[in-house]
């Protein structure tokens, strides 16, 4: 087991399928068999999941916020784990995303020796089918066709990223401007590039775990066309109008 105390894990979830539980159970047990991390999920939903949950991981720590709304606030709640940290390499990591195990490390190793963000992949994001996921668990990647695999984007943004707190907290932490779905993973990028931040990429894919699609993982959310006018006004301004504007937020007050 590779010694990752010094990072951890920030997972926004809602079980919103039996694809995601399933994901969940691959994801979380990949990361505890590999690394001796910290893990913190949080739940947003109408009513928990701890119970399932715990069968999973007893040493994750799992936070529940109640949510009656059928629309998932992802920035805030990746905020609000951020802030939970008690490591500064944090990592803002989807549910349903793997990646080989030096990735995870070369990631590491780029954060101790300067880097402040850092994709633990070099920018193609393919869905892995279920014919593979006995391959993910146990660690070869090698098994895996790719060319039988979707490719969703050959320069992805999205998926995972890590970062140091103290770096993130200085140009504002996530847009909570952004509700469910769409464009905050460009949005997050322009503006750590605007803020004077290099962001490097390590050798290698993105694995995907296939899962159903729903409003809150499409464009079909309501808050979509919102998302997409927040994007555009931040990569509009200059990095001093940015400046100005990041203290208007008051989740980094």
């Amino acid at each position: 087991m590779i010694d990752f105390k010094d990072v951890t894990f920030i997972i926004p979830v809602r079980f919103d399928s039996e694809d995601r539980k399933r994901n969940f159970k691959i994801t979380i047990g990949f990361l505890e068999k590999h690394f001796d991390t910290n893990i913190i999920v949080m739940e947003s939903d109408k009513s928990s999941n701890e119970e399932f949950v715990k069968t999973i991981s007893e040493k994750l720590t799992y936070v529940f916020e109640k949510n009656d709304s059928h629309l998932f606030h992802r920035t805030k709640m990746l905020n609000d784990m951020t802030k939970m940290s008690k490591t500064n390499f944090v990592v803002n990591y989807d549910i349903d995303v793997l990646f080989k195990p030096e990735q995870y490390v070369a990631s590491r190793f780029a954060l101790g020796t300067g880097a402040d963000f850092v994709f633990p992949y070099a920018g193609k994001f393919y869905d892995i089918p279920p014919t593979y996921f006995d391959n993910i668990s146990n660690n070869e990647f090698d098994k895996i066709n790719l060319d039988t695999c979707t490719l969703f984007n050959p320069n992805s943004l999205g998926g995972a990223i890590f970062f140091k707190k103290d770096s993130y907290t200085k140009i504002g932490l996530e847009n909570e401007n952004f509700v469910s779905w769409g464009h905050e993973d460009w949005e997050r990028i322009g503006r750590i590039e605007k803020m004077g931040h290099k962001i490097y990429r390590i050798d290698g894919v993105l694995y995907h775990l296939t899962h159903q699609r729903t409003h809150n993982s499409s464009d079909a959310n309501p808050m979509y066309n919102h998302n997409g006018n927040e994007y555009r006004k931040v990569m509009s301004m200059s990095r001093e109008q940015l400046t100005e504007h990041i203290k208007t937020w008051n989740w980094v007050k």
